[in-house]
């Protein structure tokens, strides 16, 4: 692990101590004890639809001749969301065992390059989303505070999209050193993809540009599902026994997307995403123990549905199995197969 990772980590959960003590531990763990396994089963199965639609996001970035089929997709969407949660110090740990998880050979090269294209479109989608509660915010607490870091992060997000939306030799460059680095530390990864894997990757690459139907239909369901993000946080505050409108769940839930762009260096966003929610379910009078209440319940969400998708990639599915077992004993790079 490196040096700036270790840092960032001690420092996440220095301020995950800081905001319990702020909010009183008692406070916090009567709150999460509210929720009880009920809910968090619950919170889990209403996240299934969420991340079943971004597999299908993920299979129209790879355009009108995908390399799998759309179960396959879903199925590596699940697998590569549960790698990025429970191994979130491995490097591009969660889009390897996805594109893994996606078959071998073709799907191994196209796989790889839709996935980077399918989370340039899930950013973009985040702007008009982080956009619409910026809105709601201004309008529900027009005096707020947050309003102004906010409107930084919306600004940030749209400003980083554009530049990668604009500079495509600079897109496909880096997709082919994540590719060759990929390559280099794990050669087995990419040893069933036909020919040579930087023609293949802007083959890929410039294929996938030119069929933006399919793209912007990729668009449109990550837009959904960060609005469904909202209704998943009105659930949650509604199983805390916290009653709020909708709109205000908007507010509270595009706040911490917003925030959580700042959070790129910090696993896990630890820390960034508790304070977040901390200060966004303050501006509607939510005590600091139910915010942090929250993002534990969506923390813990994840983790469940983490093992429960390696679980079953250890029991079923050889392309991931193996892998999955020996990074999580080791924290070392997975080998393919």
């Amino acid at each position: 692990m490196r040096r700036h990772t270790v840092i960032a980590l001690i420092v996440g959960a220095a301020a995950v101590a800081a905001t319990v003590f702020y909010a009183g531990t008692g406070a916090v763990l009567r709150a999460v004890a509210s929720l009880r396994l009920s809910g968090l089963l619950l919170l889990a199965l209403v996240h299934v639809p969420m991340v079943a639609l971004m597999g299908c996001a993920w299979r129209l970035a790879s355009g009108r001749d995908p390399p799998a089929s759309p179960s396959r997709f879903v199925w590596a969407r699940f697998v590569r969301d549960a790698a990025g949660e429970l191994l979130p110090f491995l490097q591009l740990g969660g889009v390897l065992f996805g594109v893994r998880a996606l078959g071998r050979g073709r799907a191994i090269t196209v796989g790889a390059v839709s996935a980077g294209i399918d989370g340039v479109v899930e950013l973009a989608a985040k702007v008009p989303y982080a956009l619409a509660a910026l809105a709601a915010l201004l309008v529900l607490a027009p005096h707020s505070r947050l309003t102004r870091p906010l409107s930084v992060a919306l600004a940030a997000t749209a400003i980083f999209v554009g530049i990668l939306l604009f500079a495509r030799r600079s897109l496909t460059a880096s997709l082919e050193a994540m590719a060759r680095a990929i390559s280099a530390r794990w050669p087995e990864v990419f040893s069933l993809a036909d020919g040579p894997l930087d023609t293949q990757i802007r083959l890929s690459f410039e294929r996938i540009l030119r069929e933006r139907g399919y793209l912007w239909g990729g668009f449109a369901l990550h837009l959904l599902c960060w609005f469904l993000a909202a209704g998943e946080v009105w659930i949650t505050f509604r199983l805390l026994g916290i009653d709020l409108t909708l709109a205000e769940a908007l507010a509270i839930d595009g706040t911490v997307a917003g925030l959580r762009t700042f959070s790129w260096m910090v696993p896990a966003a630890a820390g960034v995403q508790e304070v977040s929610y901390l200060l966004a379910a303050a501006v509607f009078g939510i005590p600091a123990a139910a915010g942090i209440a929250a993002s534990f319940a969506r923390r813990a969400r994840d983790v469940l549905l983490g093992f429960a998708t390696l679980l079953v990639a250890i029991l079923g599915d050889s392309n991931v199995g193996p892998a999955a077992i020996a990074a999580l004993r080791s924290r070392q790079p997975p080998r393919a197969g």
